[in-house]
C-alpha cells in the first residue's frame, strides 16, 4: 500500500514538473553542473487575454499590459525563494511571455523544473545578426553638436514630400493616392526592431518621436539612435523618409536595438524588446505604445523551414494591444518550404520581395508555412532594387539601393502606419484584412506560397475600410 502511495505521488510530482529544453539538457551536460547557465522560465498558467483584446483603436490603452505584469509577478514570487537560495544573478523579467530570464548553476535548474507552476525552462540561447564597423558609436544629442538638415520644406513637410517624384517602389503600391487625401501617417508612431536607426540622417532625424520612451536598447550600450549597420536605418527609410522617400513621411518613429556591438542577442534580449514595444516609458497610466512594428529579420542557424514559436506569444500580445506587426518572410528560396521564423507563425502579417516587373525576387522565402500550413508569405510589397535611406555618417543625405525582403516588410508596414492614420477606430485584424482583400493578385489565380494573397495595394485596401465605415453608418441610422 504504501509503495502505491508513493508511486502515486511520484506520477503527480513528475506530472507538476516544467519540461527542460534539449538545448538547455545538451548545454549543461557540457559546462557541467556548476556552471552559470542562462536560462528563460515560462509559467504554467497563462493569462486569457480575449476579454483584454483591443477592438476601437481609438481606446487603446495598458489594461492587457497590465494584467500580464500581475500574472507574471505572482508567478515569479513562487519561485523567488529558490532563485535567491541558489544564488540566481540577471534577473529579468518577461512578463509578456509569463515568464521570466536567469542565470544560475546548472545543478539547480532542475529544481526550478519542479518548481509548482513552472511549465517550461529553456536555454537562453543567443541569436547571431551580424556585425558591422560602418558607423562609429555616436554620444547622445545633447553631447553632440547639431547634424545640418534639409530644408524645412524638404523635411517633416507632407505637401512637400508629395511634390516630389516617389521611387516606382511608392507609386506601384499606391500610397501616392493617399497621400493626396492628406493620409500621411500623421500622428501615427510606428516603431523598428532591427539594427537601430542613424538619427543624424535629415531624411529621418525629425520623425523621431524623441524622449525616453522612443529608444530601447537591452544590451545598454547605446543611450541614443544609433545604427553600425545600416540595416535598420534602410528599413526606416522605407516606412517614413519625407521627400517622398518613405511611404508614410509624416508618421513617427521609435526603435529597439536588437543587436549589441558584436551582432548578437539573446533570446530574452528580443523578448524584452517585443515588452518594451508595448509600455515604452514604462507607466501603465500613461499610453506610448506604437500602431505598427516592422520586424525586418528571422531567426537564423535553424536551418529553412524551421518552425520555431519562440516569440509567438510575444506576437499575439503586441496585436491583441492593438499594434499591428509587421515581419520580412525571409531570403532562404527559391525552394518551397523555407519559410522563416518568426515570420511563418500563426497569425503574422509576413511579406516577401518583388521586383518592378512585379517578379519575385529569387530568394524569397516561400511557403507553406511550416507552423501552420497556411499560405505563406502572406503579401508581397517592392523589395528588389529599392532606393532608401542609408548611414549618413554625420548627418549627410546619403542613399541605398538595396534588395530582400528586409526591404519588403516596411513598405506593408508603412502602408498599416497610413491606413491607421485614416482610420483610427479599425482594429489591427480589420487593417490586416484589407490590406490581404485588396492585393493584387499575382502569379497562380488565387493566393499561392510564392507570391501569398498578392501585391500591397494601398488604395484598393483604403477603398475596403471606406466602404465597411460608409456600410457601418448605414446600419446604425
Amino acid at each position: 500500500m504504501a509503495a502505491a502511495v508513493w508511486l502515486v505521488a511520484m506520477t503527480a510530482a513528475s506530472a507538476r514538473a516544467g519540461v527542460i529544453s534539449p538545448d538547455l539538457e545538451r548545454a549543461m551536460a557540457h559546462r557541467g553542473t556548476h556552471a552559470d547557465t542562462a536560462v528563460i522560465v515560462r509559467f504554467a498558467d497563462p493569462l486569457d487575454q480575449e476579454p483584454l483584446v483591443v477592438g476601437d483603436r481609438r481606446v487603446r490603452d495598458n489594461r492587457l499590459a497590465a494584467a500580464l505584469q500581475a500574472r507574471a509577478a505572482r508567478n515569479r514570487a513562487a519561485v523567488e525563494p529558490l532563485l535567491s537560495a541558489q544564488g540566481a544573478a540577471r534577473r529579468r523579467d518577461l512578463w509578456i511571455i509569463n515568464g521570466l530570464a536567469v542565470t544560475l548553476p546548472a545543478v539547480a535548474v532542475k529544481q526550478l523544473a519542479d518548481q509548482a507552476g513552472v511549465a517550461h525552462v529553456e536555454l537562453d540561447s543567443f541569436v547571431q545578426g551580424g556585425r558591422s564597423p560602418r558607423a562609429p558609436a555616436m554620444r547622445p544629442p545633447s553631447a553632440r553638436p547639431e547634424p545640418p538638415v534639409a530644408p524645412a520644406a524638404q523635411v517633416g513637410d507632407p505637401v512637400a514630400a508629395m511634390n516630389k517624384a516617389p521611387g516606382w517602389n511608392i507609386t506601384t503600391i499606391h500610397a501616392p493616392e493617399l497621400w493626396a487625401l492628406g493620409h500621411t501617417g500623421r500622428g501615427v508612431v510606428v516603431a523598428s526592431m532591427d539594427t537601430g536607426v542613424d538619427l543624424a540622417h535629415p531624411l529621418l532625424r525629425r520623425q523621431w518621436r524623441g524622449g525616453a520612451n522612443s529608444w530601447y536598447d537591452p544590451h545598454g550600450e547605446q543611450p541614443a539612435p544609433h545604427d553600425a549597420m545600416g540595416h535598420g536605418t534602410q528599413a526606416m527609410g522605407i516606412m517614413v523618409g519625407v521627400s517622398a522617400l518613405g511611404v508614410a513621411p509624416d508618421a513617427r518613429w521609435i526603435a529597439a536595438k536588437l543587436y549589441n556591438a558584436d551582432g548578437r542577442a539573446r533570446m530574452s534580449d528580443i523578448h524584452l524588446a517585443f515588452q518594451w514595444l508595448m509600455d515604452p516609458d514604462g507607466d501603465l497610466a500613461t499610453t506610448d505604445a506604437p500602431d505598427v512594428v516592422n520586424a525586418s529579420w528571422a531567426l537564423t542557424g535553424r536551418g529553412p523551414g524551421a518552425c520555431i514559436r519562440e516569440f509567438g506569444d510575444d506576437i499575439r500580445a503586441l496585436r491583441n494591444a492593438g499594434i499591428a506587426v509587421v515581419f520580412a518572410a525571409g531570403n532562404d528560396g527559391p525552394a518551397a518550404r523555407t519559410s522563416s521564423s518568426p515570420g511563418n507563425n500563426p497569425g503574422v502579417m509576413s511579406v516577401g520581395p518583388v521586383g518592378r516587373d512585379l517578379a519575385v525576387e529569387r530568394q524569397s522565402s516561400r511557403g507553406p508555412s511550416s507552423c501552420d500550413g497556411e499560405i505563406f508569405p502572406r503579401l508581397v510589397a517592392p523589395g528588389v532594387n529599392v532606393r532608401t535611406a542609408d548611414l549618413s555618417h554625420g548627418g549627410v543625405a546619403s542613399y541605398a539601393t538595396a534588395s530582400g525582403s528586409s526591404l519588403a516588410a516596411p513598405h506593408v508596414a508603412g502602408v498599416l502606419a497610413l491606413l491607421a492614420g485614416a482610420f483610427p477606430s479599425a482594429s489591427v485584424a480589420d487593417l490586416e484584412s484589407a490590406l490581404v482583400r485588396g492585393a493584387r493578385d499575382l502569379g497562380e489565380s488565387g493566393a499561392d506560397n510564392t507570391f501569398g494573397y498578392g501585391y500591397t495595394d494601398a488604395w484598393a485596401a483604403f477603398k475596403i475600410l471606406q466602404d465597411a465605415r460608409a456600410s457601418a453608418a448605414l446600419s446604425r441610422r
